[in-house]
């Protein structure tokens, strides 16, 4: 296991990330919900995403690696090809991670809208935890591109510790901009 790999695992098994994920979707939902429009839809800088941009980013994510452990599980059972293998991830000078592009917000959305999409795209990621069941922590695997090969329960894992990094880079920056 790589140490990447024993980081999330920290995580835990499917209950214990679905109750890391919901408690930082409740801190995430009070933290935008005190967020004035211009707060929220405003960049901090030209290179930095704005409050809604981050929750975009956090419901494409999710989205898409939902649509990984329902792949996983299908090729588990047979009824579906293994997923040709992703591009490897690109990292900042800095050594940041970058958001692969697809995955890169668009903008443009609303608040209701981003709000909508945030609870559409976690019904569909808890729809498909339940119908893998205890498929999640067995093979097959699926590469991360930045934390190797991992099995649905790791998919569900990163998602549980991508959503808290971003929470707490939001309230570092936000943090910044109090009086």
């Amino acid at each position: 296991m790589s140490s990447a790999q024993e980081m999330l695992s920290r995580f835990g098994d499917a209950d214990r990330c679905l109750r890391h994920l919901e408690r930082s979707r409740q801190e995430l939902l009070q933290l935008v919900e005190g967020l004035t429009d211009g707060v929220l839809l405003g960049r901090p800088g030209p290179e930095v995403w704005s409050p809604a941009e981050v929750l975009e980013h956090l419901a494409l994510v999710e989205e898409s690696a939902g649509k990984i452990i329902r792949r996983l599980r299908k090729v588990a059972l047979g009824e579906a090809e293994p997923f040709p293998p992703p591009p490897p991830g690109r990292t900042r000078p800095d050594g940041r991670f970058l958001a692969p592009p697809p995955m890169e917000p668009k903008g443009g959305l609303t608040r209701a809208q981003l709000l909508e999409r945030l609870e559409a795209v976690r019904q569909r990621l808890l729809l498909e935890v339940a119908e893998s069941g205890e498929c999640l922590p067995r093979p097959p695997t699926y590469a991360h591109p930045f934390f190797g090969e991992l099995t649905a329960l790791g998919w569900l894992q990163t998602l549980a510790y991508h959503e808290r990094h971003h929470l707490q880079q939001l309230r570092q920056r936000l943090s910044r901009l109090a009086p």
